[in-house]
């Protein structure tokens, strides 16, 4: 996230961690980063405050801890509390807090074909562990259904007066067939995989180039939030999506076909549900507007809806 939080209480999220971990001492130090948590530095820790309250459980971020402790060295595991907990809540936000490396994401600059090599190799070596009881399981559903009706709902009803509500007023119109078709044929794919899926291994979730970091010691993959039981192109579909390395003879169509249409509607979903509100419009909403806009193009429409308030 671009901008602070404006609802968190700050200096109980110092002293919760404080409470919990070594090595917090200063203030608590901002970093934007404009991904989907607020993150902050607090002496030789790394706090993310999740967004997302969804996906994010305790067990996920509990498999990263076992599999650090098996000696997956690729894993940059968050640390256990006092209290041997990984997850705390503040203010009714998820809070997992990593030891602080000095690192860059790999989305920074494309990979060599060594690290494409090595990035395989490390997600392989997930795959390969075996999944604890309690990890999340892919049911191949859409956990998200509710927000896309809200915003089916939204489209169908009249257009708001102007910003953002407008813009994303319009744009689900235009868009409103191929969502339809989407979410038909997400359903229709989720099906098929679900009646052929056996396996399960672990998979991170979304090992894409945001979460793969380039460190003194070699590549680490970051982010366990979304990790679950699940099969291998769970993971294969992002390391394609976003770090251009050729995974289709590892991917079974269908497959790979259920997690692209997924990935699109439940971007669409978490970003109508933003700017369904009426929104003063700051470079956070600048910034997801333009994410939005990946999934939906503004190019049929005209005037201002292909950018920001």
């Amino acid at each position: 996230m671009l901008l602070p939080p404006e609802d968190v209480d700050l200096d109980l999220l110092r002293r919760v961690v404080a409470s919990q971990y070594e090595g917090a001492f200063g203030d608590l130090e901002f970093v934007p980063l404009g991904e989907d948590s607020w993150a902050y530095r607090l002496g030789g820790l790394w706090v993310s405050l999740r967004r997302d309250l969804r996906g994010h459980v305790p067990a996920a971020y509990r498999v990263a801890t076992l599999l650090r402790e098996a000696g997956l060295q690729h894993v940059l595991a968050p640390l256990s509390g006092a209290d041997g907990r990984v997850v705390r809540l503040v203010d009714g936000c998820p809070v997992v807090v990593f030891p602080l490396v000095h690192a860059e994401q790999v989305a920074r600059a494309r990979p060599t074909a060594e690290e494409s090599e090595h990035i395989i190799a490390m997600i392989e070596e997930v795959h390969s562990a075996r999944a604890p009881h309690d990890l999340p399981v892919e049911d191949f559903t859409l956990s998200f259904d509710a927000d896309l009706d809200a915003a089916t709902a939204f489209a169908r009803g009249p257009e708001p007066a102007g910003g953002y509500p407008a813009r994303l007023h319009r744009l689900l119109r235009a868009h409103r067939r191929e969502l339809l078709d989407l979410r038909a044929e997400a359903r229709r794919a989720g099906r098929e995989c679900a009646a052929s899926f056996e396996a399960r291994g672990i998979t991170h979730g979304e090992p894409s180039a945001a979460n793969v970091l380039r460190t003194p010691e070699g590549l680490v993959l970051a982010d366990w939030g979304g990790a679950a039981a699940g099969p291998p192109e769970r993971d294969w579909f992002h390391v394609g999506r976003t770090l251009g390395i050729d995974v289709t003879g590892r991917c079974r169509d269908t497959f790979l076909r259920f997690y692209e249409t997924r990935w699109i509607l439940s971007e669409v979903a978490e970003y109508s549900t933003r700017f369904m509100g009426q929104r003063a419009g700051d470079r956070e909403d600048e910034a997801m507007w333009g994410r939005l806009l990946r999934y939906l193009p503004g190019d049929r429409l005209t005037g201002d809806v292909q950018t920001a308030v």
